[in-house]
């Protein structure tokens, strides 16, 4: 049974996870200053947590972005690791349907020195995406917003992307729904199926995987 267990779970211990986070995924005080911002504001504590921000930024250096979308800002946590991937000529459009979070979002970018590099774009992403196509082709796509319209937003990526570009949908588990559990309402199903939608979506149109971080995040390469 113990072996069974370290396969399932691999040899991570939250002594290890603390130790690497501190190594690698070490936030500046902009960061910091994200998350203090949410909780002050009284905002959804859902941003991603450092080790997935770190994972964010490697891969977008990885690809050499320039020119990325971020749909789902919040309090700019996120944001900043997104960011920070950029060259000094790079730029970030990132999306936010409430006009309260996407002012707190500016401020924070504002204090960290990013007011030039990020643009804060306020709406419903898909009425906000259309406005942008104009700057794309673009290297990467990050989605964290409402998840049932993730499979709308990775068809977006999947236009406006450049081959070889990054389409990044975190919370892909779907909170533990995805599968291998019965739907507790017909909200629900709608819900799962338009997430797996997503995951069909990128199996289908990117070589894509899904990372195991404690969500899910799935990174596919526009083919």
């Amino acid at each position: 049974m113990a072996r069974e267990a370290d396969r399932a779970h691999g040899q991570w211990t939250p002594a290890i996870g603390a130790y690497l986070d501190a190594l690698y995924a070490g936030e500046d005080g902009g960061m910091r200053e994200a998350a203090r911002a949410i909780e002050v504001a009284d905002m959804p504590q859902i941003q991603i947590p450092p080790a997935d921000g770190r994972i964010l930024e490697v891969l977008l250096r990885l690809v050499g972005a320039r020119r990325v979308v971020e749909i789902g800002t919040l309090g700019a946590y996120s944001t900043q690791w997104l960011a920070r991937a950029l060259p000094d000529d790079g730029h970030l459009w990132t999306i936010e349907v409430s006009a309260r979070h996407a002012a707190v979002a500016r401020d924070v970018l504002s204090r960290a020195g990013l007011g030039a590099k990020v643009t804060v774009l306020e709406g419903a992403a898909l009425l906000v995406l259309p406005d942008l196509e104009p700057r794309g082709p673009f290297d990467a796509v990050f989605i964290d917003a409402d998840k049932e319209n993730y499979v709308n937003y990775a068809e977006w990526a999947s236009a406006h992307l450049r081959p070889g570009g990054l389409v990044i949908g975190d919370n892909t588990y779907f909170f533990g729904r995805l599968a291998g559990v019965a739907s507790r309402d017909a909200a629900e199903e709608k819900a799962i199926s338009a997430m797996r939608a997503f995951h069909q979506l990128v199996a289908r149109e990117f070589h894509g995987v899904v990372l195991p971080t404690l969500e899910g995040l799935t990174v596919g390469v526009r083919r």
